[in-house]
């Protein structure tokens, strides 16, 4: 082999170098815009974004508002996943509650359509009542509407001022039961999916007549109020891994838009920090046009307290107020939260004989026990006093002690469910927020919706969680509408009891005293008569 000499490179072998290097660089730059691209691919989804109002202890419900007819008539919809009905009442109404605004004047929207009988038939499937199609719909704590169903034009308007319009099929209600007579919030609206030869739901109209966005809407809910999403999630309000800190507050951007190169005050990179924290979680439904998820598990100190290894299907429904459980799983972890629970601290004999259990005492060994005895320290260093309410429910006056839930789901991955979630604020206290279960429907309800981005993928048939720091909206912050109802109006509204109480007494009294001299005069003129005028005294 002849070895070949290193001279001075020719003009050939110099460009090929050249090239070699802006070749080089041409791959970098594409490998960085790539990184880039799915990093921020979330970042760019169009999103609509709407203004959740409502609580748990308060309202029980997160409610939203949007318009109907025309001209617009403003109604406050309770947001519902468990069922697919747009409902609320409509003027006329003999039976309906007293609600935040007047019931619907289909007689003032030049757009309303009742929906009539053809030869005693109705599309859909529906039953003709009085020649008109029959709207019907039942809830699970018991609740019931009826009415009628009449078509209308919607128009959503996200607080970023995009619209959607379309015309849908409306429930009319005509008579209302049990709890919806007492609710604030007017109506419902059902974000579940159309069923084949069903009536088209809120969630496929919206969509359909808003091409431009994903097929996926997210809720987000915080202690007071939050936001429903359409086109996705925003990865802004995720809770970093290892604290609190949300990716917003070391990357910009509010789901639209470039994100920040510059590192965060640890000197991570926030490209880093994004990928780290968007550990969304993702669960198949497992039936359709309904959004069950199967739970293989709940823990509580590192034991599943879920006796049937079948796990539970379960429906994420931001329509009921707690997470409802299967009896013996309900007795199980109560068992150890009213061990949690201590009412006097200032018991010594109650405090130490707590302290004093031991593993084996417990029907259910926990694989945690440390952790079950420094939670309870913790509790009992911080007087973290606990009062019982209706049912037997606990309510702590901090979160601190508490401890962490986890729910299993198919994959077999555990998901943390915090106290801050699963405990309600109510007054000064934090009330447990989960519930045993009726009429055999487990329910993941608001509870577990709590502060986290729960989002619905339509297209690919699943539901995603992660932990998020959700945007508050006080009920006082809701801009007041024109067909509100009047009742800030009522003047006997704005008296405080005791004055009421006390102008009905004096009003009372003076009634009384008016009836006692009327009928004292009656009888002076009937036994005491006067003297005829000009005649003379009897001894004169």
């Amino acid at each position: 082999m002849v070895g070949a000499s290193l001279g001075p490179p020719g003009r050939g072998s110099l460009s090929r170098l050249i090239r070699l290097v802006i070749c080089v660089l041409t791959l970098c730059a594409l490998s960085v815009q790539g990184r880039s691209e799915s990093t921020e691919g979330h970042s760019k989804d169009l999103l609509y974004k709407y203004k959740l109002y409502g609580d748990i202890d308060e309202y029980a419900y997160y409610f939203l508002d949007i318009d109907i007819g025309t001209p617009e008539q403003r109604i406050s919809l309770i947001l519902d996943t468990g069922s697919s009905s747009l409902s609320f009442p409509c003027a006329g109404c003999k039976n309906c509650g007293v609600h935040m605004e007047n019931p619907f004047n289909l007689n003032n929207s030049k757009t309303s359509s009742i929906l009539y009988c053809e030869n005693e038939e109705c599309p859909f499937k529906l039953n003709c009542v009085k020649g008109k199609c029959e709207y019907m719909q039942s809830y699970c704590e018991g609740s019931q509407i009826s009415g009628f169903y009449f078509s209308d034009v919607v128009s959503v308007v996200s607080y970023n001022n995009e619209r959607v319009t379309f015309r849908k099929l409306m429930g009319c209600h005509m008579h209302e039961e049990s709890l919806f007579l007492y609710q604030q919030a007017t109506g419902v609206l059902g974000m579940s999916l159309s069923k084949p030869q069903g009536i088209p739901t809120f969630v496929n109209l919206l969509f359909d007549n808003a091409p431009q966005l994903k097929q996926v809407f997210t809720i987000c809910i915080s202690e007071n109020g939050g936001e429903l999403i359409a086109g996705g999630y925003d990865p802004a309000y995720i809770v970093r891994r290892g604290g609190s800190k949300s990716v917003s507050e070391s990357v910009s951007g509010q789901g639209s838009g470039p994100v920040s190169e510059s590192l965060s005050e640890s000197g991570e990179d926030p490209q880093v920090a994004l990928r780290e924290a968007e550990k969304i979680v993702w669960e198949n439904v497992t039936r359709k046009y309904y959004y069950y998820i199967k739970v293989r598990g709940l823990d509580m100190f590192g034991t599943n307290m879920m006796s049937s290894s079948k796990g539970l299907e379960m429906l994420v429904d931001s329509g009921s107020t707690f997470t409802h459980i299967p009896e013996d799983l309900y007795n199980k972890l109560n068992y150890f939260f009213d061990i949690l629970c201590i009412q006097d601290m200032n018991n010594a004999y109650d405090v130490n004989k707590r302290l004093k259990m031991t593993n084996e005492s417990f029907n259910n060994p926990l694989v945690q026990f440390d952790d079950f005895r420094k939670s309870l320290k913790s509790i009992i260093a911080k007087e973290n006093m606990c009062v019982k309410i209706v049912d037997g429910v606990q309510c702590w006056k901090y979160l601190e002690g508490l401890p962490d839930l986890f729910v299993t789901l198919s994959n077999n991955y555990k998901m943390k469910w915090q106290p801050h979630s699963y405990l309600y604020k109510k007054e000064s206290f934090w009330c447990k927020g989960i519930e045993k279960q009726v009429n055999n429907k487990p329910i993941l309800g608001l509870t577990f919706f709590k502060n986290r981005q729960v989002i619905f993928d339509i297209q690919k048939n699943r539901i995603g969680f992660v932990d998020a720091n959700c945007p508050s909206h006080p009920t006082h912050t809701r801009p007041r509408t024109y067909n509100e109802y009047k009742r800030k109006d009522n003047i006997f509204l704005k008296i405080p009891f005791f004055y009421l109480y006390s102008l009905f007494v004096v009003f009372a009294l003076s009634v009384l005293l008016s009836l006692v001299f009327y009928v004292r005069r009656l009888y002076h003129m009937e036994y005491s008569p006067l003297p005829s005028v000009g005649k003379a005294p009897a001894d004169a």
